[in-house]
């Protein structure tokens, strides 16, 4: 996998309430200092202007936290009812997250197609 770039953002699934990209190793997610070059934030401002909220703090309502240095898959609210839905069915233990570690070189590739069809709906 490439270094990070504001422009090289994989988009894993997307409807009309989430958005999951595939988060970069060693990205933080939002940020409001001006010392961070790369953020997921800026990611997403730069490639969805239009689903910028400014009626919250960072712009974005990300549903989860991946640490700086994991990549992975990360899910943004894209608005308040969907971001109310995700908070519940964490806070209910309703969601599971998995870790993959790999050792080595391996090739990537990132595809566009949605991994499977949220039983919540769209």
């Amino acid at each position: 996998m490439e270094p990070g770039s504001v422009e090289n953002l994989c988009i894993v699934y997307r409807s009309r309430d989430f958005l999951v990209v595939n988060k970069h190793w060693d990205v933080r997610i939002d940020s409001k200092t001006w010392r961070e070059t790369l953020t997921l934030q800026k990611q997403l401002r730069h490639r969805f202007p239009e689903l910028a909220d400014p009626d919250t703090y960072y712009g974005f309502r990300f549903c989860h936290q991946l640490d700086f240095s994991t990549s992975g898959a990360l899910c943004v609210a894209l608005n308040k009812a969907a971001a109310g839905s995700a908070y519940r069915c964490f806070k209910e233990r309703r969601v599971t997250k998995a870790y993959l570690a790999l050792a080595g070189r391996t090739s990537y590739a990132c595809t566009a197609a949605p991994l499977a069809t949220p039983s919540w709906g769209t």
